[in-house]
């Protein structure tokens, strides 16, 4: 502005020399006089106006990028709020999850506790029961009165959680001893099949055939023998399955009691 205005100055001074000059103070010398300055004032005027457009574009480039990076700015920390949230909610959820590890933990333990207490106690197996089952003579098929003991034994073990039964064949001392090892299998077997059928596992059997008995039978049945004196009934006795019921102790004294009220 200050360059215009000194050639607006320097155009009136030339003005007024133009007309103090005698014989030369035309218009037309005026116009002549004037122009270039004129002219050139237009330039710088023009010059001056594109500074300032560009000034003012420079400044609004730079508004616009304040403003784009405060934008920028605000949505970082919108972010980094919603992560810390997400990270809060985690945290909750890591502490609901360490809790829940605490009380899996504990039962676990009470769990590994009964778990010890009956390793423990698993060789302490107690005889409940025995009975015999008796066979005729070269055969290995149930009598009915064979299947009512047999019956029995399932319903007794029906009220027991753990319990393991002993299917042991055997036969009297005539035939040869292959046969009659082959013998007592099958009168084993028939036993085994029956207690099955009767809903006994068939994990809790163990069955074996011994071929000839070689011990007296019961107790009682000794007793009966006696009474008679025949070795024709000892001989009958001996074609027999003992079966054995085993339970852990508590088990098995329980079991004792329900069939003492029974």
């Amino acid at each position: 502005m200050k360059t215009s205005n000194n050639l607006l100055a320097i155009s009136g001074l030339l003005v007024a020399v133009a007309l103090a000059t005698p014989g030369c103070a035309t218009k037309k010398y005026v116009r002549n006089q004037t122009a270039p300055i004129n002219q050139r004032i237009t330039d710088i005027d023009q010059k001056q106006t594109q500074a300032i457009a560009a000034l003012d574009g420079k400044e609004q480039k730079d508004v616009s990028r304040v403003e784009e990076r405060a934008m920028t700015a605000e949505n970082k920390a919108n972010d980094a709020a919603k992560a810390a949230q997400v990270a809060d909610a985690k945290a909750v959820q890591a502490g609901q999850t360490a809790n829940n590890a605490v009380q899996m933990a504990q039962a676990n333990q009470g769990k590994i506790g009964d778990l010890s207490n009956a390793v423990q106690n698993i060789d302490n197996f107690k005889l409940v029961s025995t009975e015999d089952i008796l066979f005729g003579f070269n055969k290995s098929q149930l009598t009915p009165e064979a299947k009512d003991k047999l019956a029995s034994i399932a319903q007794q073990t029906a009220g027991m959680n753990r319990y393991v039964l002993e299917v042991e064949g055997f036969t009297d001392k005539t035939g040869p001893a292959d046969y009659n090892l082959a013998l007592s299998r099958r009168r084993a077997d028939a036993v085994v099949r029956y207690l099955v059928d009767q809903n006994i596992p068939l994990r809790r059997i163990h069955m074996i055939g011994l071929g000839v008995a070689s011990s007296q039978p019961m107790t009682d049945m000794q007793n009966t023998a006696t009474q008679r004196g025949t070795a024709r009934m000892k001989a009958k006795e001996m074609r027999r399955v003992v079966v054995k019921v085993w339970a852990p102790e508590g088990a098995a004294t329980a079991t004792a009691q329900t069939q003492t009220r029974q």
